[in-house]
């Protein structure tokens, strides 16, 4: 059974996504760094609610809450840092990872330790949901998305974390991303696997 989905625009897939994995009465570990600092930022919301009417219980976790270490806000705004987040990862049901910037999600994820266990998590078998931004970082390398993302964490290191053995490409022929995706695929179609789709797609792997 498939426990990797990554997707484009979760609202839009979700009822689908829900039909093979049932997010009613699972934790859902859901990780919104990506959009921190976007000024577009309401699939975020529109991602929580759905969840949330599927009967999932969310606990927020923003990686880059604290400088070398992970926060976890919960419902009472308690915080967990170092090892208790990274167990938090651990014993969750789903990984939920949203749209944003790909590059200040990645550096997050590594600051924080969070990418190993996230790794670890999804061996194991737990399920991780990418979407946009967080669907591009589960892919070996993410170079290709600096033609859709600015660069702003500066990384020269654009190792994603390595979830599956091709590239998601999102948004493709999708406003405002349509030039931006059809260059990807002509620049990086020859030397990676790429996988093109569109807001109304997901891929199962």
């Amino acid at each position: 059974m498939a426990n990797i989905f990554l997707c484009s625009y979760f609202a839009q897939v979700a009822t689908r996504i829900n039909e093979r994995i049932k997010f009613s009465g699972k934790n859902v570990v859901f990780i919104d760094t990506a959009a921190k600092f976007e000024e577009v930022n309401f699939y975020v919301g529109e991602a929580a609610e759905i969840l949330e009417k599927l009967g999932a219980k969310l606990i927020r976790l923003d990686v880059s809450r604290a400088q070398n270490s992970a926060a976890l806000v919960s419902e009472q705004d308690e915080s967990f840092y170092g090892d208790e987040i990274l167990a938090a990862i651990s014993r969750c049901d789903v990984i939920y990872v949203s749209g944003g910037n790909t590059f200040y999600l990645l550096k997050e994820l590594r600051k924080s330790r969070a990418a190993q266990a996230i790794k670890n998590a999804v061996k194991a078998g737990k399920i991780y949901v990418g979407e946009s931004a967080g669907a591009i970082a589960a892919a070996p390398d993410t170079k290709y998305a600096t033609l859709m993302d600015e660069n702003s964490a500066k990384m020269s290191d654009f190792t994603g974390l390595n979830l599956v053995d091709f590239c998601v490409v999102p948004h493709f022929g999708c406003e405002p991303f349509t030039e931006a995706t059809r260059e990807i695929m002509a620049k990086f179609g020859d030397v990676c696997d790429l996988r093109a789709i569109n807001n109304d797609e997901f891929i199962e792997a």
